[in-house]
């Protein structure tokens, strides 16, 4: 058992000391308030809960808390799995395989139990749990697969009831009534075949599938740590990305059009190298073409169909608010990360004619970020606002509006600083503006539960980041340094 044990010891370890190594502070403070979030998650589903509830929602928990490690744990075999390896280390792909499937039988086994436990329905959850993991775990193989499984589940309405489709799920529907056990067993055989398929052996074709990850992966961390990238994906997905920024070519081509050596143009020549993806073109574009696919969607599977719309708005404006809410994000996240990536090239824009500095650089950048947040979330806020005032989702509580004012006080505190003194973005400054955001709703749920009106909280917010905004205007931003380029006395 000790040599089983020292053989495949190193490739379970191997995530947590990845992220470990990479950033230690992310490490311990993430999975630290992860596993006291779900143990206060738990605990509380057991205290308030209804008894014949609580023990469901503690099944849900658990195997919430089963599935995450797992996911983590096979992008990590993923990594692992480099061609090079593959092909000179004897025996390293049969042990990333066993690893990989057995651990996938485990948690599939153990989810389905915990749920099986508490909720009708018998053997299909372990048969549905092993079709989601494999699905999961696609998905972790071929990143783009979550583009292509969105728009897929959000065409089920059409395809779902279409021949074919019936005509496979009715099949299964009488292979589970008549002998579930068999269609499990053959359903973990082929999955389990399958998933180890996905651990390859080298080549040619293990090696382009290999380095295509690769990109995807340095994208993301570049993208978290501020990092310059000019990654190449594929062209059909940077064309994709382009229509998600289709305004900002034409405000570039409207910048440059109309230069002349006043402050105005040049910080609005400024922000577009500077924030990049953080501009307030890219952050319209992406809302409008959002939109304007949800109103497509909605509308197209809603046409002439009154209890589309009735369940919608009984059970969909849960996640349409979070959804909505979630557009103020993009300028906390990433004008940290894009102001300290581009610093070198601020450092050029600084010899443009008319480029202000000192004090005034600091004032003009302050206002136009503060802009920027507030038109988010102003706009956030009304959408959020209105979906409150629906007939039906009384269950919201104002949740989506709460989230808005906590964007709010936390823009405030995240860009009015000393930009002079920014250090490199770390993995775990990610982590800040989301727990910030989980305390402050938490407090205003509170006051909503002792009855202050939204008004009043409203308000109170209001004042709250007036008095902020006025601190941090007068030590932050006059009685700094000059901010641009970022980060030089960090």
């Amino acid at each position: 058992m000790g040599a089983l044990w020292s053989t495949y010891r190193p490739l379970l370890a191997a995530p947590w000391q990845m992220q470990r190594n990479a950033s230690p502070p992310a490490f311990y403070i993430g999975w630290g308030l992860s596993g006291l979030g779900f143990a206060l998650a738990l605990g509380l589903s057991l205290w308030l809960a209804r008894p014949e509830l609580s023990w469901r929602l503690a099944a849900l928990i658990l195997s919430c808390g089963l599935i995450v490690p797992w996911l983590i744990s096979f992008n990590s075999l993923l990594a692992q799995n480099h061609p090079n390896a593959a092909r000179l280390v004897p025996g390293h792909v049969k042990r990333l395989r066993s690893v990989a499937v057995l651990s996938y039988l485990l948690v599939s086994v153990l989810c389905a139990s915990l749920l099986a436990s508490q909720f009708p329905g018998g053997q299909a959850w372990l048969q549905g749990l092993a079709l989601a993991l494999f699905l999961l775990a696609l998905a972790a193989r071929w990143v783009q697969l979550w583009f292509w499984g969105t728009l897929i589940l959000s065409a089920m309405p059409w395809w779902g009831k279409s021949m074919p489709a019936m005509m496979v799920w009715s099949a299964l529907l009488a292979w589970h009534q008549g002998q579930a056990w068999s269609l499990s067993l053959v359903l973990l055989l082929l999955l389990s075949w399958g998933l180890a398929g996905l651990i390859q052996a080298g080549g040619g074709q293990h090696v382009r599938q290999f380095q295509a990850r690769q990109k995807w992966r340095r994208l993301f961390e570049s993208q978290s740590l501020g990092l310059a990238t000019h990654a190449q994906i594929n062209a059909p997905m940077d064309r994709l990305a382009q229509v998600f920024r289709w305004m900002q070519p034409l405000w570039m081509r409207r910048v440059l059009r109309q230069a002349r050596p006043t402050p105005a143009s040049v910080m609005a020549r400024l922000d577009l190298v500077s924030l990049g993806q953080a501009h307030w073109t890219c952050q319209l574009s992406s809302a409008t073409v959002l939109l304007a696919l949800l109103v497509l969607v909605f509308g197209t599977m809603g046409w002439g169909r009154p209890e589309f719309w009735a369940g919608l708005t009984q059970h969909g404006t849960m996640g349409l608010s979070f959804g909505l809410s979630s557009m103020c994000l993009g300028v906390l996240l990433t004008v940290p990360a894009n102001l300290y990536r581009s610093r070198r090239e601020q450092a050029l824009l600084m010899l443009l004619p008319g480029m202000p500095r000192g004090r005034e650089l600091n004032r003009l950048l302050a206002r136009r970020l503060l802009c920027q947040l507030l038109l988010a979330v102003g706009v956030t806020l009304l959408l959020c606002a209105a979906l409150q005032s629906l007939p039906e989702p009384r269950a919201l509580n104002w949740l989506g509006v709460h989230l808005c004012l906590a964007y709010l006080m936390i823009g405030c505190v995240m860009l009015l600083r000393d930009w002079s003194r920014e250090s490199q973005p770390g993995n775990y400054r990610a982590l800040l503006p989301f727990l910030a955001a989980l305390l402050m709703v938490a407090a205003l749920q509170g006051l909503q539960w002792l009855g202050l009106p939204i008004q009043a909280q409203i308000g109170l917010v209001i004042l709250l980041v007036l008095a902020l905004t006025v601190y941090r205007w007068r030590r932050l931003v006059l009685g700094a340094a000059q901010a641009m380029p970022v980060g030089r006395w960090a």
